[in-house]
């Protein structure tokens, strides 16, 4: 007796949907990132002929609408919880693979499966990286 359910079908999508959603999720982290360690960057630079204009973009962004705490502090906290998401996603499906009684049903990764767990994990620590550098260097550039 058919059911005419094809389990098949239905986890090739799901491994499709949860494919976009972790990269999706992975990419965001690392936007959100990058937009917080943009202060950090600018100020870690130690060319002496950027100096000038380090200083003057620094003076330019403390008048800055974008600059704020109030937009500033929100975003990090959303970047940095959206690499932590992706860091235990990771983690979890490793945990979930791992488990005994998921053994008899194992098979070997993909490159591109691979390749987008090891994409997920760099951006999310650079993510982190970003959001720890720009909290600990921003107050210290705004001291001059």
């Amino acid at each position: 007796m058919a059911t005419g359910i094809n389990i098949a079908a239905g986890t090739q999508s799901t491994t499709t949907e949860t494919k976009v959603k972790g990269t999706l999720l992975s990419a965001l982290a690392l936007i959100g990132g990058l937009i917080q360690g943009a202060c950090a960057i600018l100020v870690a630079t130690s060319s002496v002929k950027l100096l000038l204009g380090v200083a003057s973009v620094a003076a330019a962004m403390q008048t800055s609408r974008f600059h704020a705490d109030v937009i500033r502090v929100p975003i990090m906290l959303f970047s940095a919880g959206l690499a932590c998401l992706s860091l235990f996603t990771v983690w979890n499906g490793w945990r979930l693979r791992n488990l005994p009684s998921a053994r008899w049903r194992k098979r070997p990764l993909s490159t591109s499966r691979k390749l987008g767990i090891a994409f997920t994990i760099v951006t999310s620590v650079a993510a982190l990286v970003l959001v720890v550098a720009e909290a600990v260097v921003h107050p210290i550039a705004h001291l001059w």
